[in-house]
């Protein structure tokens, strides 16, 4: 039960689809709407899997620190599961479709001020906030280039024209890099008329049913959210740049880690960070490949690493479970002992940012997700993108052409990564004038980051506008 003084704050109720990657800035932005904007904060996860991952085991136990009321929705029951077959997309909508009974109780009984929902729950959560009458407002955790597309998608299908993945001239939007047809989100490169990008481009269209959208970045990393972008979408619902949000406050055990106490040791700036996400994965030759091309750099390394898997970039998209099997016998023989004091590999959950906030670190070889990315601008750290699913091709090419912070791995046959150009990557951005010219850039950038969430910060007014928008609703 909270103080009489919570107890009198508007309640905003945000609505989290199973997608790891969407828990931490939802939950980074309930707890800035409690401390800093005078709203309290019920965020309600949607599970799709019946055992909690260690990921939400991490901010569930934040939250509570942070005065969130955080609450795991139950998973769809077993008679109601979905084909084996069933996309990430497909699981998740399905996770919130299921709760939506509950979602529509508790708004009811908590007299929720605003719903907030991230863009897989927009379309079954509508009708909640149509029935109790609040603002229904989408959180969008991707990058403003990858919103951009998507409210621009129904005008670019009805266009009509041929499969996007032949296309030979790229996708311009205002203020971002060209969108080369291997760069869209596999999604868009379906068949257009496969049941994929039907789904896709239905929840495009939901994006316009909302009164409004935040979305997880800023005019300094994304110039166009702030100069010009939504030129030609005037008629859609108003955009809100509030980030970047993400977990700056480590959980208490962060810092004990095992990881942190080996960084503790190692000279400045000299070790490569390797992690691939929440959800991302190899298969077991490209594992391999990496572990031989970490151990051809001669650079000092930490590697979150995950079991790898043969058929999908996403296998742990919702989230990797405790109890798990924890050897690594999917790594080349005798890798472990050759690296030994040079290498530290983890497969537990790993303080990302805590570790690319440590001095000893000095670059990040990363799958490009937003979260991921974000972190380690806000760190001033330079990047090795290796992109593996969703907008995440998008992101690399914004952030070795536009914004300056990284390079692209070159990929070969089959998308296959070589340990050559692993290694040839790696000493790119650790040493020599580019990572000098890298590390500068990513410093500014940080420095304006900061800003941006501080006091009087672009970002931090643009979400105390909103708030005030849901508090001036609960006095009616």
């Amino acid at each position: 039960m909270g103080s009489l003084q919570e107890l009198k704050r508007p309640r905003v109720l945000l609505l989290c689809s199973p997608c790891m990657g969407h828990l931490i800035p939802f939950a980074e932005l309930a707890r800035r709407l409690v401390s800093d904007h005078g709203l309290a904060a019920t965020l309600l996860f949607a599970s799709a899997t019946s055992q909690p991952s260690e990921q939400y085991l991490a901010v569930a136990a934040a939250a509570v620190q942070d005065g969130i009321d955080l609450v795991a929705l139950p998973a769809p029951p077993a008679a109601a599961a979905l084909p084996p077959s069933a996309s990430a997309r497909e699981r998740a909508e399905h996770a919130v479709a299921s709760n939506v009974p509950r979602v529509r109780e508790l708004a009811r009984a908590l007299r929720a001020a605003a719903l907030v929902v991230d863009m897989v729950a927009a379309a079954a959560a509508r009708g909640v906030a149509a029935e109790i009458g609040v603002p229904f407002y989408m959180f969008f955790t991707s990058p403003w280039m990858t919103l951009s597309l998507l409210l621009r998608l129904p005008k670019i299908d009805a266009a009509g024209g041929g499969e996007y993945r032949d296309a030979a001239e790229p996708i311009r939007l205002p203020g971002c890099v060209p969108i080369h047809a291997h760069e869209l989100p596999a999604s868009m490169l379906a068949d257009r008329s496969s049941d994929t990008y039907s789904g896709f481009l239905a929840m495009a269209r939901d994006i316009g049913v909302v009164d409004g959208i935040l979305v997880n970045t800023s005019g300094e990393i994304e110039p166009a959210v702030r100069d010009g972008g939504m030129d030609g979408l005037e008629e859609l619902p108003p955009v809100h740049p509030v980030g970047p949000l993400v977990w700056t406050r480590p959980v208490g055990v962060d810092r004990d880690h095992e990881c942190m106490r080996w960084l503790e040791q190692q000279p400045r700036g000299s070790v490569v960070y390797v992690s691939f996400g929440s959800g991302g994965t190899l298969t077991w030759q490209q594992t391999a490949e990496l572990a031989l091309g970490l151990e051809l750099s001669q650079c000092r390394f930490v590697w979150a690493v995950k079991r790898p898997h043969q058929s999908s970039t996403i296998g742990a998209f919702f989230g990797t479970q405790k109890g798990g099997d924890i050897s690594l016998d999917f790594l080349p023989d005798g890798f472990i002992e050759r690296t030994r004091g040079m290498g530290f590999v983890t497969q537990s959950w790993a303080p990302q940012t805590t570790i690319l906030g440590h001095p000893s670190v000095g670059c990040f070889v990363t799958h490009c997700g937003w979260n991921s990315i974000l972190e380690c601008v806000t760190n001033g750290m330079p990047m090795i993108a290796w992109p593996l699913y969703a907008e995440q091709n998008m992101n690399a090419a914004m952030l070795e052409v536009q914004v300056e912070v990284a390079v692209r791995a070159k990929v070969g046959h089959d998308r296959f990564i070589s340990k050559e150009e692993v290694a040839s990557a790696i000493q790119r951005v650790m040493v020599g004038e580019e990572a000098e010219r890298m590390r500068r850039r990513a410093s500014e950038l940080k420095d304006k980051l900061v800003h941006a969430l501080s006091k009087d910060g672009c970002s931090t007014h643009a979400l105390a506008q909103i708030a005030n928008v849901w508090k001036c609703t609960t006095r009616k």
